[in-house]
């Protein structure tokens, strides 16, 4: 007797993991693959700094942290970011990496037949929850280097918008926001009387200045649900600890929805949590030489795909993620290219549909972490395979 799966497990899908399984099957022929589909730094040689990892360790030996934490966070965890973002600790939760607090967000937020307005292209997760609560798609458009369409958005607002998702910088182009834009959407949501989610988990990675405009600077007193993590800025996906901010006035419902989420999940590896306490206490001495090595990358990718015919690329300006444009007729679809390139060349990136229904083009994300020579030796592949379909 074959078990019986609820209908929503068929709206799940993270093409960024599901390619991995192709991926394994041409590696299993001996060819080499290169592996740029997941913005994961510590797979390419990046650590996080050292007062992290030493104050994950420091916590393991203390039995304290063996318990259970407070289903909220960390106290003094909870006290630090507030400190940072400028709200009472009563109104930061910590999470199991951003990914859990975006799916509580949504649980709390979205009942069926509503929607959520996210960014095209926009990270997957989003549109993921959003279907498995019987939300409806909601992109607003971007421009050529994406840059969000502020009138898009305005006239993308319906009776049944939640939200808008704000994920600046941008993964998976990397993109960043001018102010003028961020106060455009911050207008449009005040007018609209809608929240705004904050997605700012690479807002210390800018690759042309200091950082990216958080979003809680332009905000004032309108409803902004900031998130961040140890993930990114801080090269520590794997510690698996997130943040949800509330800001602005009347969020003490939805403080009090996340609450009771966090409860029923018991709670967030409380030594990782002392990890991230230091991370957001201590100098950022390590984003220098980060930035630089990001950068580097960055030029070579950004200039060899766009010496590459049929292939065009916008100027990544944070994080370490390209969405290039695919300029060519002879394929169906972008992932009829990324299948095509990773059998024959083993180059493995993710299409641009898994990040938005609605682009108008092909394009796919690749994730140029690698090491400099991996990036020559992948672009050459991408140059030949190009010839060869032209």
């Amino acid at each position: 007797m074959a078990v019986k799966l609820a209908k929503r497990v068929a709206s799940i899908s993270y093409e960024i993991r599901d390619i991995v399984a192709r991926a394994r099957k041409v590696a299993s022929t001996g060819k080499k693959v290169h592996w740029f589909n997941i913005g994961d730094p510590n797979q390419f040689g990046f650590k996080p700094p050292q007062h992290i990892t030493q104050a994950v360790m420091d916590a393991l030996k203390d039995p304290k942290y063996t318990a259970y934490c407070p289903s909220e966070g960390d106290p003094q965890l909870r006290e630090a970011i507030a400190k940072l973002e400028g709200v009472d600790p009563s109104f930061v939760t910590i999470h199991n990496g951003l990914s859990e607090g975006i799916d509580f967000l949504f649980q709390a937020l979205v009942n069926p037949g509503e929607n959520v307005l996210l960014p095209s292209p926009s990270y997957p997760l989003y549109n993921t929850k959003l279907r498995v609560f019987d939300g409806v798609d909601n992109f607003y458009k971007t421009d050529q280097n994406f840059i969000p369409d502020t009138e898009d958005i305005r006239k993308k607002i319906n009776k049944k918008t939640k939200a808008i998702v704000v994920i600046n910088p941008n993964n998976p182009t990397g993109a960043v926001y001018p102010k003028k834009v961020l106060q455009e959407i911050v207008e449009i949501a005040i007018e609209a009387n809608i929240p705004i989610i904050a997605d700012e988990i690479y807002d210390k990675l800018t690759l042309e200045e200091d950082q990216a405009i958080n979003l809680r600077t332009l905000t004032k007193d309108h409803p902004l649900i900031s998130g961040n993590g140890l993930s990114k800025n801080f090269v520590y996906p794997g510690a698996r600890v997130g943040y949800l901010a509330l800001h602005g006035e009347g969020m003490e419902p939805l403080r009090d929805a996340l609450v009771k989420l966090c409860n029923q999940r018991l709670s967030v590896n409380w030594e990782m949590q002392r990890g991230a306490l230091a991370a957001f206490t201590m100098p950022l001495s390590h984003l220098s030489e980060l930035k630089k090595e990001l950068k580097k990358r960055r030029d070579i990718v950004f200039k060899g795909l766009n010496s590459i015919k049929n292939i065009s690329c916008a100027k990544p300006n944070a994080a370490f993620y390209s969405f290039p444009q695919i300029e060519s007729s002879k394929f169906r679809d972008d992932r009829e290219f990324v299948y095509a390139l990773l059998e024959q060349t083993g180059v493995l990136v993710v299409p641009g549909s898994a990040f938005s229904p609605v682009l108008p083009g092909k394009f796919f994300r690749l994730v140029y972490l690698a090491q400099p020579e991996e990036l020559h030796e992948a672009l050459a592949k991408i140059e030949r395979f190009m010839e060869t379909h032209s």
